[in-house]
């Protein structure tokens, strides 16, 4: 008689920030979940991402769990749905391409109605995310005056002393990336684009990381650079 092979299983985990994942934040609570639950499985290898649950494509760790379990025929297992995607479509992909090796200890007995039922509750949290996010800027926006839209005077190239005036000044005595990048995001919260910030920071008198002059490029990191460093989270 030839004896059955234990079924294997794939944990994967993911946070949604670098400050959780040096943290243990939410972590810590989905291998909890997974150890209680699967206590005494035959877990071969754990993967986490600290990314945002956008696109899948984009978390390296699950796309290593996924090529393993297609290898090994493994499981996939989750604490909580959500940490594989909150896109129902996505979470569907997943499911069709693991052959339906898919497990999430908030879901008992997951099959492909009840993970489009939770997935579609997902979304929607998602969707209510932004939303809740949006109106906290707008909130802020009232309380401190931050991320303000430009005015006209600003838009049409006449700026107004107040402000840019600060920066200039301080760009003149310390042109590091930090004053660069304050600007940029100044700039680019008034209504200019790529072109015309790397235009301003050139005629203040900031040189580029390397030592060169600004090309719309070189803003475009910088300030996608400073959206990652934001607190608050779009998507979680």
């Amino acid at each position: 008689m030839i004896p059955s092979v234990a079924q294997e299983y794939v944990a994967y985990y993911r946070v949604s920030t670098k400050k959780q994942g040096d943290s243990g934040l939410g972590l810590e609570a989905q291998r909890t979940y997974i150890e209680h639950f699967y206590q005494g499985r035959n877990i071969i290898a754990e993967f986490t991402d600290i990314r945002s649950g956008k696109e899948v494509a984009d978390r390296p760790e699950l796309q290593r769990a996924l090529a393993l379990c297609r290898q090994r025929k493994a499981t996939l297992v989750v604490a909580k749905v959500d940490r594989l995607s909150r896109n129902t479509e996505q979470a569907l992909v997943l499911y069709r391409e693991l052959d339906e090796r898919l497990e999430s200890c908030d879901i008992p007995n997951l099959d492909k109605f009840s993970l489009t039922l939770f997935m579609a509750i997902a979304d929607r949290e998602r969707v209510l995310t932004s939303i809740r996010t949006k109106v906290a800027l707008i909130q802020k926006v009232k309380r401190s005056g931050q991320w303000r839209t430009g005015s006209q005077a600003f838009r049409s190239g006449k700026a107004s002393q107040s402000g840019t005036a600060v920066i200039r000044k301080k760009a003149r005595q310390n042109t590091n990336s930090r004053q660069a990048t304050a600007l940029i995001s100044r700039l680019w919260d008034e209504g200019h684009n790529y072109t015309q910030i790397a235009g301003q920071l050139n005629q203040d008198g900031f040189r580029a990381p390397r030592g060169g002059a600004f090309g719309a490029m070189q803003v475009k990191r910088l300030y996608e650079r400073t959206l990652q460093k934001l607190p608050v989270e779009i998507d979680l």
